[in-house]
């Protein structure tokens, strides 16, 4: 056997293992970051859950209706959709959020032209 046969081999054993390691590196991170957003997942619904009965035993107000930008912004860094790549979930939340505060201060500013 040539010595360039023999460490041709040599190296592409040496690129399938190293392939092979960051495939399995790759994975592990991969099934970690299922098994957070899963654990974060369920300790969100299961807030959610817990806020909701309380709403339902103190029923709901007025002042609580104004807050619902910041709960949307604190939810979304506890689910981790601020972090993620795709970030069109919370910008399409902020649009909402956004146009619908628009409305309201229009219709303000109109009642209170009319005055």
């Amino acid at each position: 056997m040539q010595p360039d046969e023999f460490f041709g081999i040599f190296d592409t054993f040496l690129q399938s293992f190293t392939e092979a390691k960051q495939d399995l590196e790759n994975m592990r991170k991969k099934k970690e970051e299922e098994e957070r957003r899963a654990r974060m997942e369920a300790m969100l619904k299961e807030q959610r859950e817990k806020e909701r009965r309380q709403k339902k035993a103190k029923g709901s107000s007025i002042s609580e209706e104004g807050g619902g930008e910041f709960d949307d912004l604190v939810s979304a860094l506890r689910s981790g959709e601020v972090f993620d790549k795709d970030l069109s979930k919370l910008k399409r939340n902020r649009k909402r959020s956004g146009n619908q505060s628009l409305e309201t201060s229009r219709e303000r500013t109109v009642s209170k032209l009319n005055y």
